[in-house]
């Protein structure tokens, strides 16, 4: 008896378990009061895979600085991964930023907007003592130059505003030449060194996440019906050509079926794949291993704590 196997009969007791070994050898299905599904025979073991595994670009054109990271470094969630030579879109902000600080055309429009006012009003004060103590041709003068003066506090207000954005984007240019991680991982390649150019969109770095993985396993036709989103299952690894016994084999990693394919799979037409999703804190597990896979049927049994081979 395989070490998943007797873990599950500690675990689960009495309660029956049914197994995929019957997968392919043309076994009955189990009776329904059956608490587990075990895939566990060589030809259906779960294949580890990565969640999150990305290759990081450049956003802009240019010659690679820095290159902060090596091979295996851990990086965070937007932390820089590299750098590319920036002292152009440097001064691009400095000029920009001066002109989003200059208030002077707003400041000498507004000026001009108080005089061209006050020149109005007294005009029109003038006018309610005597009609005749002001010409036509001056009230008209006054109203038309604070109309100008109006008109050029609007455009300087204007100009302002397309200052602030000019600055805004340049900042964001300037943002773009550092490299930074999308995601929390590891370094696993590394495309592009120091010195070396690199187009938009072109790949620097490739990062996975180990602290969460996922599993595609295949359940037979028979039990389709019983395997649901959201169960729990248990995963416990398989190395080639050992006995059982490497210490990752005797670990047990905890999961949640994620995707249950509505699709039977094409080749022979025989099972269904599904998704597991899994913590794998301690990093012990690595994507490209083999595992088999407890699926709990009850809920119940679910519950109980996870039990470790021997």
């Amino acid at each position: 008896m395989s070490p998943l196997k007797t873990a599950a009969s500690v675990a689960l007791g009495t309660l029956a378990t049914l197994s995929a070994a019957a997968f392919g050898q043309g076994g009955a299905a189990p009776a329904p009061s059956a608490a587990t599904l075990v895939l566990d025979s060589h030809e259906n073991l779960a294949t580890i895979q990565w969640i999150q595994v990305s290759d990081v670009a450049a956003l802009r054109e240019g010659v690679i600085e820095k290159m902060e990271l090596q091979l295996g470094d851990a990086v965070q969630e937007g932390g820089v991964i590299g750098t590319l030579h920036k002292e152009i879109a440097e001064l691009t902000v400095a000029k920009s930023k001066l002109a989003a600080e200059n208030q002077g055309p707003a400041l000498k429009a507004d000026a001009a907007k108080e005089v061209a006012a006050a020149v109005v009003a007294r005009n029109r004060r003038l006018l309610q003592r005597k009609p005749d103590l002001v010409s036509q041709e001056e009230v008209t003068k006054a109203e038309g130059e604070l109309k100008v003066a109006e008109a050029q506090l609007k455009e300087a207000q204007e100009q302002d505003a397309i200052n602030e954005a000019e600055l805004a984007l340049a900042e964001e240019m300037l943002r773009e030449h550092t490299i930074v991680a999308p995601f929390s991982g590891v370094i696993i390649k590394r495309y592009k060194e120091p010195s070396e150019s690199v187009q938009a969109n072109t790949a620097v770095v490739k990062i996975g996440n180990l602290s969460r993985l996922a599993a595609n396993a295949f359940v037979p036709l028979e039990y389709v019906s019983r395997v649901k989103v959201g169960q729990v299952v248990e995963l416990q690894p398989r190395l080639e050509g050992t006995s059982g016994d490497q210490p990752i084999e005797r670990k047990t990693f905890r999961g949640v079926i994620k995707f249950v394919d509505p699709e039977i799979q094409p080749i022979n037409e025989t099972a269904v794949r599904i998704r597991v999703e899994f913590e794998n804190t301690d990093l012990a597990l690595k994507p490209g291993l083999k595992a088999a896979m407890t699926i709990f049927l009850d809920d119940a049994v679910a519950a109980r704590p996870a039990a470790t081979a021997r």
